[in-house]
């Protein structure tokens, strides 16, 4: 069971390797800003990677005492938190970027880089969230080489499309450091796609509904 999670945590490390590659052929510069965002980025992940744990404890614990509907309703609520994270972060990340850069650098041409490479890939904080959800919710299921199959799309798309977004191969616009974040985006929408795909087409323990999104005291709490 460890060798499909391993996997997936070092694809999801990868998203900033690959960016970093294809960014550093732009300019120094424009490779300093993405080191500069990197750590929040990776406070993004690591939230939100934290808060699927707890769901994924949660739902393991209801499912081995037998209690199905206490399991689907904490999958349901916690996709819902999740997003709900999602967007506090997004908001968080965009609004203070300009104050934590300032810190770190007072070259306007850096801070600039950083800001256009920021503001576009931290849109994609409530997709992060979600997908980093399902990923514990499938954990939580035994289910660890879908979580890997998902992760490794979303990183492979990226791949793709970081060359051709950052210096405009093909009908794609040349969009230097705009286009690294993204590439990072879209991997990341990419990849939840495929957990929705593969949840809806085959059965699960779980189910998430609406029906469930009724919040309940002792599953907000735990």
């Amino acid at each position: 069971m460890s060798l499909p999670m391993v996997i997936s945590m070092a694809v999801n490390s990868l998203y900033n390797i690959i960016d970093s590659y294809f960014v550093a052929k732009v300019s120094e510069n424009a490779m300093t800003a993405l080191a500069l965002v990197y750590p929040v980025q990776n406070l993004v992940n690591a939230i939100a990677i934290g808060f699927g744990v707890d769901i994924n404890a949660i739902i393991a614990f209801y499912l081995g005492a037998g209690e199905q509907s206490q399991a689907d309703k904490t999958a349901t609520q916690g996709i819902l938190f999740s997003f709900i994270h999602g967007v506090l972060l997004m908001i968080l990340c965009i609004t203070g970027m300009p104050v934590f850069l300032k810190n770190f650098t007072s070259d306007p041409e850096l801070a600039h880089l950083a800001l256009s490479y920021s503001s576009r890939v931290f849109l994609f904080s409530p997709i992060i969230s979600v997908g980093l959800s399902y990923e514990k919710i499938f954990q939580s299921m035994g289910k660890m080489k879908a979580t890997m199959l998902c992760m490794m799309s979303g990183c492979i798309v990226n791949i793709i499309l970081d060359p051709l977004m950052i210096f405009g191969i093909g009908f794609f616009p040349a969009m230097g450091i705009a286009g690294a974040a993204y590439a990072t985006g879209i991997g990341q929408c990419v990849t939840l796609i495929v957990y929705l795909l593969l949840y809806t087409s085959f059965n699960t323990s779980l189910k998430i509904s609406r029906k469930y999104i009724q919040l309940e005291p002792v599953i907000m709490k735990k």
